[in-house]
């Protein structure tokens, strides 16, 4: 065994953090990046200050979360950062509490700075810049506590359980802060992640790693990644869209989101393209020229960008509650819980029937009813609320399931976590991008409410044409059953 292969099997076996460590620094560090997001607890309290203190349109208010949110969209990188260059040793424990005290010191600033939107903005940026490096340093503490402990499929369990409780505690906290200051939002926000940060610096005590080797010549001196003619016609072809959207100005933002989306495919491109000694870039490397390289991870990732950029509802429907329903911000928080509750609920079923049907049939039969549910909103009401609310999150959480399915089994074997990350990035994006396009088609186009729910569930049924094109030996395996590219 080489002295590398040595050095990173002492890491693993490492007593020096015990799984009870483990389970409790991935429990609460989930829950603390997951319940203390802007767009989760702090999603209706922002939301509110800009319609009402500063007086924002739908229109607006999305592309500000659009901005605020667009470090999520870099997590592959950061993963790759925290990874490749550990400081003073340690690859989790100090950017762990770099996160936190951004984190927690930007959503203090954020008090101080609600009459200036360009501070508040900024603020909002930096607060989730920290957000992605600490949930990042969670999800490698995750994967660390699996290989050593051998407890994989346990500990993502808990993580996404406690993910699921702050989504349902999140808005409803959230909707009864709104009615309050915005001091109340940011402060309790604080207080939690500062309170995170407090417990990784005096319990966490984690392994240093050793200086690692750099990459002999031998490897050093074979060819890297070569993108083909197609990956370099699809960036002509998003740069095309952003010029023009710029040159419009009623889609500046999003051709700006768009030149901010080249960037990093840059990068990424830079990466798999560049010869390096580091070892953890090296191996990454690797794992990004197998990824770029997969026919079938490019066919999911369109599929996903294709179902999450469907002009949305969600600032629009806020807007609704609030000047038309007359509903009270408390009240629109608890619906968005009885979202979250129904997801959970949904999960338990769609875990214990996805081993019964083939992967097409689940993910035509969760459109399909994702599109239905979305027309409930047609007779939105406050008697009917609640029944819309939590059919609309069962239908939300099947589509979301299957489409995560799609995403698993799409990834190529010995790239798992960095290719799923890109693709969670291409996600993320998409809800992002969605929100702002429903919103820009009600303030610039004038659309009515139930018109853009028309929208919204006419496009989803046509995502079922592009169904067709994705691999069958993805696509007609059930739950259980071996895949091979």
């Amino acid at each position: 065994m080489s002295r590398t292969a040595t050095q990173e099997s002492a890491h693993l076996s490492s007593p020096e953090v015990t799984l009870r460590t483990y389970l409790i620094l991935v429990g609460i560090g989930a829950f603390v990046t997951t319940f203390t997001q802007q767009r989760v607890l702090g999603n209706y309290p922002t939301l509110f200050l800009l319609k009402d203190h500063l007086h924002f349109s739908k229109e607006q208010v999305s592309e500000f979360f659009l901005w605020a949110t667009f470090a999520w969209n870099l997590k592959p990188l950061a993963g790759v950062l925290t990874d490749a260059f550990p400081v003073f040793g340690y690859r989790r424990r100090l950017y762990m509490l770099f996160g936190a005290v951004v984190a927690g010191l930007s959503w203090l600033a954020l008090t101080a700075s609600t009459n200036d939107y360009s501070l508040f903005l900024t603020f909002s940026i930096l607060l989730n810049i920290g957000m992605v490096f600490t949930s990042t340093s969670v999800g490698g503490l995750q994967v660390e506590a699996g290989h050593t402990y051998a407890i994989p499929g346990r500990i993502t369990a808990l993580r996404q359980i406690v993910a699921s409780i702050s989504y349902i505690a999140g808005p409803l906290l959230g909707g009864w802060l709104a009615a309050k200051a915005f001091g109340w939002t940011s402060g309790f926000s604080a207080a939690v992640l500062l309170g995170l940060a407090v417990y990784v610096f005096t319990s966490y005590q984690e392994h240093k790693v050793a200086p690692p080797q750099p990459v002999s010549d031998e490897l050093l001196a074979r060819p890297v990644y070569q993108p083909p003619v197609t990956i370099m016609a699809g960036i002509l072809a998003i740069g095309a869209a952003a010029t023009w959207c710029v040159m419009n100005a009623g889609f500046a933002n999003i051709g700006y989101s768009l030149y901010a989306l080249l960037v990093m495919v840059f990068l990424v491109l830079a990466l798999a393209m560049t010869k390096v000694r580091n070892p953890v870039l090296h191996k990454a490397q690797g794992q990004l020229s197998q990824i770029l390289q997969s026919r079938t991870l490019w066919l999911a990732a369109f599929m996903l960008f294709l179902a999450y950029t469907v002009p949305g509802l969600a600032t629009a429907l806020t807007y609704r509650q609030s000047d038309e329903l007359k509903f009270s911000e408390s009240f629109i928080g608890q619906l968005s819980s009885i979202e979250g509750g129904a997801s959970l609920v949904f999960a338990f079923i769609y875990a214990a029937i996805c081993s019964k049907f083939n992967l097409r049939t689940l993910l035509m039969g969760a459109i399909l009813g994702n599109a239905a549910a979305t027309l409930l909103f047609l007779y939105y009401s406050q008697d009917t609320a609640i029944l819309v609310h939590g059919l609309t999150g069962a239908m939300t959480s099947m589509s979301e399931l299957a489409l995560m399915d799609l995403a698993v089994r799409s990834t190529p074997r010995g790239c798992e976590a960095l290719g799923f990350s890109l693709m969670m990035s291409i996600r993320n994006f998409g809800i992002s991008l969605s929100d702002v396009l429903g919103s820009k088609l009600m303030d610039q186009f004038h659309f009515s409410f139930d018109r853009l729910v028309w929208v919204n569930a006419g496009i989803t049924v046509l995502i079922l044409l592009f169904i067709p094109l994705l691999p069958k030996i993805v696509m007609l395996k059930k739950e259980g059953e071996q895949i091979h590219e």
